[in-house]
């Protein structure tokens, strides 16, 4: 009996990567697909062409298991697309797909650099996890707008794109935004929506296609399992942490009976909880590891913890201290 393969979910990030930010026509035509599905669902005109910026590449991000895998694309009217898939959230979410957007956005030009010439850019969230349980629609989209006069808005800067699989059901298959969330949850799998899907639609026929050959790459596969174990571990390490923090916090408060205690409890959660995934990243230095220990603002910690996963390095994160 052929043993079976490890399950690797459609909405890896690596495969999401792998499909959409291939530097080959079928990659772009199937990114295309997905960004008209966007934008057609939010009433904004269809793209025909687009520039890879950030092309898929196995030997840069094999050597960072909890790096960002993130799509970037030019389409032929000059605007920047940013696509990210993320498995799982909390209210939080929000403020990582800003901040996002607003390094795709200033990673354009430097200081000096006219204004005028900046690119409008778009982010794109795919989400496994529900993230505005306040509202029904799975696809919502965000805009600057006047605070008292909805109808103003300020510029087409910026634009940020939210879509929840969770809330798509298999009952109804209405549009082409639609049809991409189903085939993302129903990939790998053997059911009948899968079958449905791909009798009717060209593209994710194509998609299945390169799902097939991501899944039978070992290479491929294995990186993609190896980082959702990382991003498990980092969960669960935090969950512990936080834990462990927290009853430290509350059991030296009632010792002593002083609010000190409680806050001494989350000063040392996370000093041991930065300081620990740094080092699943990245080597500390002693003095580092002091550097952090010293510092006693619940908000620049908050701020590290938070830069750690979308980090290039280091530095970045040490910066928030």
């Amino acid at each position: 009996m052929k043993e079976q393969k490890p399950y690797v979910k459609a909405t890896s990030d690596i495969f999401i990567k792998y499909l959409f930010g291939m530097d080959t026509k079928e990659s772009d035509n199937l990114v295309i697909s997905f960004i008209n599905a966007v934008l057609i669902d939010s009433d904004f005109p269809e793209i025909t062409k687009v520039i890879q910026k950030n092309p898929f590449n196995y030997k840069i991000f094999s050597t960072d298991k909890l790096s960002v895998l993130d799509i970037e694309v030019e389409d032929e009217n000059h605007k920047l697309y940013n696509i990210e898939v993320q498995s799982s959230g909390n209210t939080h979410f929000r403020n990582r797909a800003l901040y996002y957007w607003a390094k795709l956005y200033t990673s354009q030009g430097r200081e000096g650099d006219l204004y005028d010439n900046l690119l409008p850019s778009i982010g794109i969230n795919i989400l496994d996890f529900t993230l505005f349980q306040e509202l029904p629609a799975f696809h919502n989209f965000f805009i600057i707008a006047e605070g008292r006069k909805r109808e103003y808005i300020l510029t087409d800067q910026l634009i940020i794109h939210f879509l929840e699989i969770p809330k798509v059901k298999n009952k109804e298959i209405s549009s082409k935004m639609i049809s991409w969330l189903l085939y993302l949850k129903a990939e790998g799998k053997d059911n009948n929506m899968l079958k449905i899907l791909l009798e009717n639609d060209e593209d994710l026929k194509s998609a299945h296609e390169m799902y097939k050959a991501f899944n039978s790459n070992d290479k491929l596969r294995r990186y993609a399992l190896s980082r959702e174990k990382a991003e498990n571990d980092r969960k669960h390490f935090l969950h512990m942490a936080r834990k462990q923090g927290l009853e430290e916090g509350r059991q030296e408060g009632r010792q002593e009976g002083r609010q000190e205690g409680r806050e001494q409890g989350g000063l040392e959660e996370r000093h041991n909880v930065l300081i620990r995934l740094l080092e699943l990243k990245y080597s500390l230095t002693a003095d580092e590891r002091k550097h952090i220990f010293s510092v006693t603002d619940f908000k620049k910690l908050d701020a590290a913890l938070d830069a750690v996963v979308l980090a290039n390095d280091k530095e970045d994160v040490l910066k928030q201290l």
